[in-house]
């Protein structure tokens, strides 16, 4: 059977996206972080601080999930909250050891990025990410 552009397409993405993501997750076992756990920093570095609800609706994930994340990050001492705008919202930052945490597995995280991109064009790279982006504001 001969499969359609879209098939093959969505069949090289999934072709690439376990693997690399397992290959991030070893990176990440390195530092003692789970891939919800990198997710959530990674966001938190991003913007400097966010609220638990801003957590779950960029994860794509329920309010729950994204409290038990915080919780263990607030158990290994990579995040911290601070007082929102009124009683009720929570402002969650880095600590110094999350910042440093994230800096150093960014760093491995970059060097497999590279590894598998190699002789990939910033200018091809560049059109992929906006088509990929694309296709997630239609999910």
């Amino acid at each position: 059977m001969e499969l359609k552009a879209h098939q093959v397409f969505f069949r090289r993405f999934t072709d690439l996206y376990r693997p690399f993501i397992q290959k991030t997750a070893d990176i990440l076992a390195e530092e003692g972080l789970t891939l919800p756990q990198w997710s959530t920093i990674r966001l938190i570095a991003e913007q400097e601080e966010m609220t638990p609800a801003e957590l779950a609706s960029r994860q794509y994930v329920e309010k729950p999930t994204v409290s038990r994340t915080v919780q263990q990050l607030l158990e290994l001492g990579l995040i911290e909250t601070r007082q929102g705008r009124d009683r009720r919202e929570k402002k969650i930052l880095l600590t110094d050891e999350g910042n440093q945490i994230y800096e150093k597995a960014s760093r491995a995280i970059e060097k497999l990025e590279r590894e598998v991109s190699d002789g990939i064009s910033e200018q091809e790279m560049d059109a992929m990410s906006g088509r990929f982006a694309e296709m997630r504001r239609r999910l």
